[in-house]
């Protein structure tokens, strides 16, 4: 079936969490009948989530989820969404899937960087359920591509979505952490012709951000050192982290890379900045969070 997600991250949104709701159906079934109800004539879901940990920022304590059976029931229920025409198999009734149940943020990103990948070896670090990697198979002809997550989770999801889309045997992915995957790729010589590095956030508040700093440098040193050594190759990297993005007027991160590339040996030069899909937006008081 069909299922409509919101992702409340402000006491506000909860406080009128009925009347967004309701909005919500009426906007869909007057302006997006299509997406109103499901093929049978049943009314679509919508799915209220949350962040507990940004809402107790705001003072505001997130209720015990009920133990109801329909609830529980809806949990493990699939829905098939369809993004640049790759389908995935997203849990948005599970609470303890990422966010929505899947990072549309990067719908734009995925997409593009494919165009950059034909006949390259891919290497998708943090890759979640396969977006980068699927796309650079699907959209951009890749020759091979290895998608790596440390979550079980996210690897089953990965594979499943690799035989919804019916990609070839040329797609794999790999359980295991991913500063150990580049480590022994390393002492493997293994070399790939487009990185993608999309981490989670690592530093949530600005306490973490000397730590987190540190582990950016590493993961992103250590990937410069698999590019293609002969002819070279590109580097996609991510931070989800405001802490990162906003120090030093913007530039910290960009210098964090830097530093990653002098400790690698290897000389950069940035192509491009780009962020989450023009669907997101964003407070100008905070940007470029």
């Amino acid at each position: 079936g069909r299922a409509a997600v919101i992702m409340a991250s402000a006491a506000w949104c909860e406080l009128y969490r009925e009347t967004i709701m309701g909005v919500m159906e009426d906007v869909l079934k007057s302006e997006h009948q299509i997406y109103s109800q499901n093929d049978d004539g049943s009314t679509i879901d919508i799915v209220w989530r949350n962040t507990p940990m940004r809402l107790k920022q705001d003072g505001y304590i997130v209720e015990s989820l009920t133990d109801e059976s329909k609830e529980i029931e809806k949990e493990t229920t699939p829905v098939i969404i369809n993004e640049n025409g790759i389908k995935y198999q997203t849990f948005p009734f599970d609470i303890s899937s990422q966010k929505t149940g899947f990072y549309c943020d990067q719908r734009e990103n995925r997409f593009n960087l494919a165009k950059l990948c034909e006949g390259k070896r891919v290497l998708d670090l943090c890759c979640y359920n396969g977006g980068f990697a699927l796309n650079a198979m699907v959209h951009g002809g890749a020759a091979s591509c290895v998608g790596v997550d440390s979550s079980p989770v996210a690897i089953a999801a990965a594979n499943e979505n690799r035989e919804l889309n019916g990609v070839s045997s040329e797609l794999s992915f790999v359980q295991m952490d991913i500063a150990q995957y580049m480590k022994e790729a390393q002492e493997n010589i293994k070399e790939f012709d487009v990185i993608i590095l999309d981490p989670p956030k690592l530093a949530p508040t600005i306490a973490q951000l000397d730590r987190a700093s540190r582990k950016y440098h590493s993961l992103n040193r250590d990937a410069m050192k698999l590019i293609n050594k002969e002819k070279g190759g590109l580097l996609l990297t991510c931070t989800c982290s405001g802490a990162m993005t906003q120090k030093n007027g913007g530039q910290f991160f960009l210098e964090t890379i830097q530093g990653a590339a002098l400790s690698a040996g290897r000389r950069i030069t940035l192509l491009s900045t780009s962020g989450a899909a023009p669907c997101h937006t964003q407070d100008p008081a905070s940007f470029p969070a």
